[in-house]
């Protein structure tokens, strides 16, 4: 979705993201007094309510009452983030909070982006949504085989976003030292491939197997079984707050709201859709889905932002932040900005290639 640059003068565009950002931080109805007092002394309160009027003829600012001062529409939450957010370099004064919470990373991939969601819940306080969108395209780095005592072994593939792992059947008791050649040849002949790569030229690899050790192919066989059933898997998970600190929002004071934004949130499934569906058509990382934006009408008065945890040629995860319109947009996506950048600038160090 693109959204325009609306064509405001210079005083009405201070005017508004003034506004949007006072109400943001206090949640009280924008006013000429308020305004008057906390931006433009120079000029009259009539003047001030003509501005106001004009921006809600303009769609910037709605009344809930006919006596009550306005709130922002979600075409002013859009121009307040076009504004300031978008494209803007990481907020300097969020980074320490953020690195308090975001300190214990593990080189596990689903033990990782788990630590993230943590993270970022704690940070906001609003539900955080990560769906892992598959592992396909992850690129193998080295395959460590430990042997187990009762003939199983634990796999370890470290992937340029991380390590996976899980624990397979053999038919024999193998040693350590055979575990270990094999690691070092799996690793040699998988180094820098995809998930897919490997399954799609099984044929060939099978048949290269062959003319090794039948341990190597037994591996083999495993291996990509294992890899077909990662590529094809999905995950998804949500960390709520605390719900008594969630629902301290002043728009959650009314029980009605409150109840309806907690019923929203359990469903995974719909978060899950309205995700994957945001339109990424822009330059910046984060995206940003506003109110009636929101493809789905039951997200209509709430807001979205996402972020894509990237490594080589695709999208590892999805991270969602859902909260009201009335979020703190440019401490989130500082947050999220942060976080990104250091899982997709750490790196582990590859597994012993050996000589193979």
């Amino acid at each position: 979705m693109k959204h325009n640059d609306y064509e405001l003068s210079d005083r009405k565009k201070e005017l508004l993201l003034n506004a949007v950002e006072n109400y943001i931080e206090n949640a009280l109805p924008i006013t000429s007094e308020k305004v008057h007092k906390n931006l433009f002394s120079n000029l009259s309160s009539a003047t001030l309510r003509n501005e106001l009027s004009a921006l809600e003829e303009m769609g910037f600012l709605k009344q809930l009452h006919t006596s009550s001062g306005r709130i922002p529409t979600t075409k002013a939450y859009r121009f307040f983030v076009n504004n300031t957010i978008l494209n803007k370099k990481i907020n300097p004064k969020v980074i320490d909070e953020i690195k308090d919470k975001f300190i214990n990373r593990s080189a596990f991939l689903l033990d990782m982006l788990n630590e993230v969601a943590n993270s970022i819940n704690e940070i906001t306080k609003l539900p955080t949504f990560v769906h892992m969108s598959g592992y396909n395209e992850l690129i193998i780095k080295g395959i460590n085989i430990i042997p187990l005592i009762t003939r199983q072994a634990l796999i370890l593939i470290q992937t340029n976003a991380g390590i996976i792992n899980n624990t397979i059947n053999l038919k024999n008791m193998f040693s350590e030292e055979n575990c270990k050649d094999a690691s070092k040849f799996l690793t040699n002949n998988f180094y820098n491939k995809s998930f897919n790569e490997i399954i799609n030229n099984f044929n060939y690899y099978n048949t290269l197997f062959k003319k090794q050790i039948s341990f190597y192919q037994e591996l083999f066989i495993t291996l990509t079984d294992m890899l077909k059933t990662y590529a094809e898997t999905k995950t998804s998970f949500v960390k709520n707050s605390n719900t008594t600190k969630l629902l301290e929002s002043p728009e959650y004071s009314n029980i009605d709201n409150a109840k309806k934004f907690l019923n929203l949130i359990e469903n995974e499934e719909e978060i899950k859709t309205i995700i994957e569906n945001i339109d990424e058509n822009n330059s910046s990382n984060i995206t940003f889905s506003i109110g009636d934006e929101n493809k789905s009408e039951n997200f209509n008065d709430y807001s979205i932002i996402k972020a894509n945890y990237s490594m080589g040629n695709g999208v590892v995860a999805s991270i969602g932040i859902v909260g009201p319109e009335r979020m703190d947009y440019a401490k989130i996506a500082s947050a999220l900005k942060y976080i990104i950048d250091e899982m997709q600038n750490s790196t582990t160090p590859d597994f012993d290639k050996g000589d193979g």
